[in-house]
């Protein structure tokens, strides 16, 4: 069975930050998740699917449950593979310090590493090397980098870098990480780009304004992806058997903010779940109201989007990496 490791932040968790109970990123609270099986909080920062559960489904592979999960033993990790992602989580271990508990990248390899040793303990090194070597890493960080660290003041990084230099900071220690996930054994690695993080409700909101993007915080990411592109192409040039791909939708997501209606939305610039005019809650909680028709909008709460965003930009992905959809899924 092919399984795959996930990597990432709030968009990809599935749950390990419920575990960290002194995190303050935490999606344990209604109305998270109510698009999402029993319509009960499972850790996804989302009212359903992420993007990475939805193209996992349409590859027909399995969807890795948390690390933290206290179900998971060898069993489940050899039939499904392993989620490390933390909401709140960045490429730099400094980001996100004021959310107490989170998983930094490195933080996230450390922990497979521990996995690997765990299944060649309990399966024999040549059937972990296999799973390991056949398995799908995929990994998706960096955003939290921009908003939860560089973009606030109360963090050193933000008067010790200007916008060049600490992307330059952070695509180094991010080549560095992929090097290391090779020297583990990676092989199908796929890191997602940024989205366009000027638009999401919290930054137009911050800049005073309900409707546009914040475009310093979005050229932010363009140079971020421009340059974190680079280096993977780079890498899967020149690491062996290395199938490294960069899957970058940010064009496709800032269509999406920009023209709705041609996607089907009504809404890309509130959040679907929200305190009306006390803003922003920076989570969904039991005491926000949610908009009527949760497909019509863009974004979920202050940061995330909903399922039916995740739906579109997933698709998009698997296109442009022409990767074959093989699974018709739509269950939650």
């Amino acid at each position: 069975d092919v399984v795959q490791f996930i990597f990432g932040d709030s968009l990809s968790d599935v749950g390990n930050n419920n575990y960290l109970t002194k995190s303050l990123a935490r999606a344990a609270l209604p109305w998270y998740g109510i698009d999402f099986g029993s319509g009960m909080p499972n850790g996804r920062f989302c009212n359903g699917r992420t993007v990475a559960d939805i193209i996992g489904d349409k590859m027909g592979l399995p969807r890795p449950p948390a690390f933290l999960d206290p179900s998971v033993d060898e069993t489940v990790i050899a039939k499904s593979g392993l989620n490390y992602a933390s909401g709140g989580g960045g490429i730099l271990n400094e980001t996100s310090s004021l959310f107490i508990q989170r998983f930094s990248l490195y933080k996230q390899i450390e922990l497979f590493q521990g996995t690997q040793a765990f299944m060649r303990e309990k399966i024999g090194r040549a059937a972990a090397d296999k799973l390991f070597g056949e398995a799908y890493y995929v990994v998706a960080m960096g955003a939290n980098d921009f908003i939860n660290n560089y973009l606030l003041p109360v963090y050193s990084d933000s008067w010790t870098y200007n916008g060049e230099t600490f992307v330059k900071y952070m695509v180094t220690t991010l080549e560095a990480q992929l090097r290391l996930l090779h020297g583990l054994g990676a092989r199908r690695v796929t890191f997602f780009g940024l989205g366009p993080m000027g638009c999401i409700p919290l930054q137009r909101l911050l800049q005073r304004s309900s409707t546009a993007c914040q475009e310093s915080t979005n050229k932010l990411a363009l140079s971020f992806n421009k340059q974190a592109g680079a280096v993977i192409k780079q890498l899967a040039a020149s690491l062996p058997n290395a199938t490294f791909q960069f899957g970058d939708v940010y064009d496709y997501f800032q269509d999406i903010i920009d023209r709705p209606y041609v996607h089907g939305f009504n809404n890309s610039h509130a959040p679907c779940c929200t305190l009306g005019k006390v803003r922003p809650t920076l989570t969904c909680t039991p005491l926000s109201t949610l908009c009527k028709d949760r497909s019509k909008y863009v974004f979920w709460d202050e940061y995330h989007p909903t399922d039916r965003a995740n739906e579109l930009i997933a698709l998009e992905t698997l296109k442009r990496l022409n990767i074959t959809v093989v699974a018709n899924t739509t269950s939650t």
